[in-house]
Parts: structure tokens; sequence; C-alpha cells
């Protein structure tokens, strides 16, 4: 949920000062004591207090965001000194660190025989971390933690991102008492600003100080604002969602426009998308790259055949780009080192190699284009209006008779129109190069898949002897083949699922399609199961799907505030035939069941039966769409229930009597 907050000079002047930061090393006993919002919290915070101002540095004469941050945190538990770990971002543009952390104060507060005693951090505990080329990460842990102890944290970064000013998270994975953020902002600044997530404001305050900064060659008001939160609860992460930054209760700022009175000119940052398809297109780290098509041409005249349709010529392109570029592990939507220096180090980031095979379909008279979007883990694109940071990735679309495919050839176990889990983000912006650009759907119609089929015959020694045969497509297909590579031979790989698996041992195993994407992975073992035996061979015991049980609930959290976004529809099947000694007998068994969700949204089935001497064992879960909305939450938690408790009974087999 997104509430839209005024920020113009629509305020009155006020004497009295709202929400000044609290004083450090101000504890007492009684910050020790829990609350009720402690229950099952690892940490809690006790107050927090953040403040953004526009200023003018001195040094520089550049205008500048100061931050101001203070917190003041109690550990409860083991799991909470996590906590005590802190990360301050410095981003900057090669040699060129953009900004600055100081006036970095740390304590641990521990109380000792009625006694508050303290620690310090040290200077020389703090040390910065290369992340990436355009981030450092100051990193430093508060010393001598225990259960219970309350840690203060305070600091200022001076930072140049104007644009994006500062945001603020009220919610974190931790419950918060108090949470407090005040922006003062010139009044030739306008921000459209956003508060998302579903908790409201405890308060917001406004009010103007007046000839408070130096700017443009004259004194300028501020307007001061002041976002309160309390007892806000933690954010709970659970399986299948997107960036907790979509869901998270905070504070988002956007850089509209800045007037300049010396001149009386306003210049605007806030963009329409027909600007940012053009800043695109003439950037020569995109744009540029797209129009390097000459660098294909004697490839394509070997590559391609004159009898090739569009489809054929644009496989066989995807996968020259996937072999010829090893993506370096880095995202992006702008080209790192370029489509020719990428072809010719083969190696490159996510915008190097699929604005390369833009590149190439287009040099073969191809219909492509680039579409950039925002992974799962960045978050969604804003979709008020364009914002071109929010987006860290950019995939191909190929348009033939009709049909849009979308690309990425940094994964070279990735079928040709498929997409990794991690672009599967709502949407993304496709870029035309002579009309303008649009969202494009960055859903999957994708089944993931996954089938098991044993065949064999219980020995008399209490044994399964059979055929083990495990069918894998869609994204379980691209995940098992990824699996599979990251060991030096399959005969290694074997023998890890025979570490894993100790009651099943493998044999003669074999694999067919590794190597052909668009085909189903197929491995067939030949496998000896053994059985839960007791009173020697007269009880035998078997797990309900013989090969695996489901024994875990993704489903947690009471209430769930987002949903549940699983990327793909999938299913899962076990087909299991047994032939049993004529001595045997079924004594009990999991109740045959037929679960099915509202609207056929997911279905669970499992069914055993003997068919003469045969055991036969019949099951599947299948999720028929890939995102379950916030009402739909209660029923997917409720179904993992029942089939965990479905599957807690064993399938019993006695010698008859």
């Amino acid at each position: 949920m997104r509430h839209f907050l005024t920020l113009f000079l629509i305020f009155c002047s006020c004497s009295n000062i709202f929400g000044q930061n609290f004083e450090f090393g101000r504890i007492s006993i009684s910050d020790f004591s829990t609350t009720p919002l402690d229950s099952n919290a690892n940490a809690i915070v006790l107050k927090e207090f953040g403040q953004s101002s526009v200023f003018v540095d001195d040094y520089d004469h550049r205008i500048k965001l100061m931050h101001e941050y203070h917190v003041l945190i109690r550990v409860n538990n083991k799991e909470g000194f996590k906590k005590a770990n802190f990360e301050v971002p410095s981003y900057k543009r090669g040699s060129y660190i953009r900004d600055h952390l100081d006036e970095l104060k740390a304590v641990t507060y521990n109380l000792e025989n009625g006694e508050v005693k303290q620690t310090a951090l040290e200077k020389k505990k703090v040390y910065t971390e290369n992340h990436s080329a355009y981030l450092e990460l100051n990193k430093f842990t508060l010393p001598n933690i225990k259960e219970g102890s309350i840690i203060e944290v305070s600091y200022r970064t001076l930072e140049q991102d104007l644009f994006n000013f500062k945001t603020w998270e009220f919610q974190d994975d931790i419950p918060k008492l108090q949470s407090q953020y005040i922006a003062i902002i010139p009044a030739s600044f306008t921000y459209n600003v956003v508060l998302r997530g579903p908790y409201k404001l405890a308060d917001q305050k406004g009010e103007v100080l007046k000839e408070y900064i130096f700017l443009d060659g004259m004194r300028m008001d501020c307007s001061k604002i002041t976002y309160a939160m309390a007892n806000i609860p933690a954010f709970v992460e659970e399986d299948f969602m997107t960036s907790p930054k979509n869901f998270k209760s905070a504070i988002y700022y956007e850089l509209e426009s800045i007037f300049y009175p010396s001149t009386g000119v306003k210049k605007t940052f806030s963009k329409t998308w027909k600007d940012v398809d053009t800043e695109l297109m003439n950037e020569k780290t995109f744009g540029g790259q797209l129009k390097k098509t000459e660098l294909f041409k004697t490839t394509l005249s070997t590559l391609l055949s004159p009898n090739d349709t569009k489809l054929v010529k644009a496989n066989k392109i995807y996968d020259y780009i996937k072999k010829q570029i090893k993506w370096n592990n880095y995202l992006g939507k702008y080209a790192e080192s370029g489509v020719e220096k990428a072809l010719e180090k083969r190696t490159g980031n996510i915008g190097d190699i699929n604005l390369s095979l833009v590149t190439a379909l287009q040099a073969a008279d191809l219909d492509a284009y680039p579409i950039i979007l925002s992974t799962r883990r960045n978050g969604n694109p804003n979709s008020l209006f364009p914002v071109l940071s929010d987006f860290d990735y950019v995939i191909a679309c190929v348009d033939i008779e009709g049909i849009k495919y979308k690309l990425d050839a940094s994964n070279i176990y990735l079928p040709f129109g498929s997409l990794p889990l991690q672009c599967l983000n709502e949407r993304g912006r496709i870029i035309y190069s002579k009309k303008s650009s649009d969202w494009f759907p960055l859903t999957s119609e994708e089944i993931s898949e996954q089938y098991y089929t044993l065949t064999g015959a219980l020995n008399d020694q209490g044994q399964i002897e059979g055929t083990l045969t495990i069918r894998s497509q869609g994204n379980k297909g691209l995940l098992k083949r990824q699996h599979i590579a990251k060991f030096n031979s399959l005969e290694e790989y074997w023998e890890k699922l025979d570490e894993e698996m100790p009651n099943i041992s493998f044999t003669n195993a074999k694999i067919e399609h590794l190597e052909q994407l668009d085909q189903v992975l197929n491995e067939e073992f030949d496998v000896i199961l053994e059985v839960n035996k007791q009173n020697g061979n007269s009880i035998l015991s078997l797990a309900p799907n013989i090969i695996d049980r489901i024994s875990y609930n993704p489903f947690k959290i009471q209430d769930r505030t987002y949903p549940v976004d699983m990327g793909f529809k999938s299913k899962i099947q076990y087909n299991i035939q047994l032939e049993i000694p004529e001595q045997y007998e079924v004594n009990d068994k999991p109740q045959n069941v037929s679960l099915t969700l509202p609207e056929s949204a997911a279905r669970y089935k499992y069914l055993t039966q003997m068919n003469g001497n045969k055991l036969e064992v019949l099951g599947s879960l299948s999720f028929n769409k890939a995102i379950f909305t916030v009402d739909e939450y209660f029923s997917l938690k409720e179904l993992y229930s029942r089939i965990i408790q479905q599957q807690k009974l064993d399938i019993r087999l006695t010698t008859k009597k």
C-alpha cells in the first residue's frame, strides 16, 4: 500500500521544536526491562532517530545531504547478537568516494549487579570493505555483547544523492517501540514523497525554519517535516516473496524540481518516459551499444544459413551469445565493458551480455529490443513516475510473428524464451528505438514440474529393489542442471546423492537431455531402498511417498501482510508401483485425500491402494497460479498443515496371520 504525502510549503511557523534527537548515553535500568512488544523478539529497538537535511559543504561548496542516525537496541537472546553488526554504505564512482561517514559513536551497555556498565567501540575496529565498483561498506561490530545487552550507535553521513534524498524504513526485522524521522528541505526544492507499507504514521508535523540555509546567493527558508511511528511490529520475511522493501513501512523520496530565485529558473528532475527513452538511447553504455551491429556481421554470415526461419536464427544467436560471453556476476542495465570488449574478453556484466544479444539479433534483421527491469530482491519499479535508478537489470526481447520472446543470455542453462526467477518481478519497461517505451509484463506461464516414478519389488530381505526415474522441466529443470554443474563429473554428483540419502543405494545411474535445454531432464537410477523393520521382517514401515515426505510448512506467521509470490506455477507428482510378497498385507496407511483451494488455485491428492499384490502410491501437489493474495494466505498455510498431518503416518506392512 502506498500513501502520498504533500511536501510543499503548506506549514505554519512553529516556535516550539518537535522531534529532537535523544541524548546519547542516557541509559536507565528500566531500559533493560521487557515490554509487550518483546514477545518472541530476538532484539527490539527502544528508540530510533534520523534526520536528513540539505546543506552546502564549506570545503567544496557543493550542495549535499547530511544524514544523522541514532539508535538504541536491546538484545534479548543470542539470535539477536547479529543486530550488533553494522554496515554503513558509502557510494562511490571509481576511486572517488562520494559519501563520507563521520562522528561515529558506538557503545554496549550491560546491567551488572544493579549497575550499568559500558564498553565503547574502538576506532580501529571499524573497517572498510570494497563491495563493488560503486559501493564501499563501513563495517563494525559492537563489543561485549551478551543476552540482555543494550547497544547504542550514532553517526553522520555526508552524501551527494539529492535525487532520492533518504529512504527511512520505519519497519525492520525486529520490533520498534518508537521511530522518528525528520526531513529538512530548502523551500526551493520540491520532492515527491511516498509512504509505503501497511502501518500509518502515529504523528506528522511540519514547520518553517526561517532563513535556515544560504543557497543560490541568498538566505532561504526550509521546511522541517517530522514523521513518527510507535509500537511497530517486526517485518517477518517468509518463503515466496519479492523484495521486503515493497512491503515494509517506509518513506521514499524523489526530487521533482529545484527553483533558483537568483535567475528565476526552475530545473525539473522528475522525468517523463519520453525523457527517459531519449536518455537511454543517447547513453553510450546503453543505446550506444545497440548501434554496433557491424561487430556481428562476419560471425552471423557463418552462424546463420539462408534457409533459417526467424525463430531458428534467434535461437542460434541466443546460444552463440551464451557461449561467447560469460557472466561476471555483476548486475546492471548498462554495459560495463561494452559489446566489443565483452566479446573480446569473453566476459561481462548483465548489460554487456544482453545488450550484445539485442545488437546481434538486430544485426540479423530481427525485431529485437532491450527491456529494463528491477530484480525481485531490488524491489518493484515506481509505476507513477519514471525513476531509472529503480532498474538494475536488462534482458532482450525478440518479436517473431507477433510473439515476443523474453531472453536472458547470462545463464547457459536457461532455455530460449525463459527467464530466471529473479527477473519475474511484476513488469519491466521495453525500450523501442522509434516509438515510446511501454510497460511489459514479466510474469511466466511456464509450469515448473518434477515427476518421481518408482517401480520395483519388495525382496525377502525387506528391501525395495527397483528403478527410480526423476523428470524435471521448467524452473525445476533449470535448478537441477545448475546443481549438477557444480560437480566435476556426473559420477561425483551421483556419489553425493548416495551420501545425502543414506537409506537409498544408487546404481547404474544415467541421465538424458542434460544439454538439451528445451527437453525434459530425465534421470534414471537402479536403487535399493532400506525399509524400516520391526520384529524381524514381520512389520515393515515405508514413508508415504517412499522417496520423500512433506514435513516442512513454509508458511508460519500469524498474519502475512504481503502476497505469496512463487514466480511459477508448479507441480510435483509421485507414482510408485511396488510388488509385495504374498505374505504381506497393508495394515495401516495415510488416509486417501483430495484437497483443493477455491477456484482450484492449489490441489493436493494422495492415494494408497493394493491392486492384487501391487502396492500403488499416487500423489501430487500442484499450484495452478504463481501469486496468492494476502486473503489466500491462511488457506495455503492450512493446506500445508493438513498435508503434513496426513503424511505423518507411515505405510505399514505386516505378515498375514
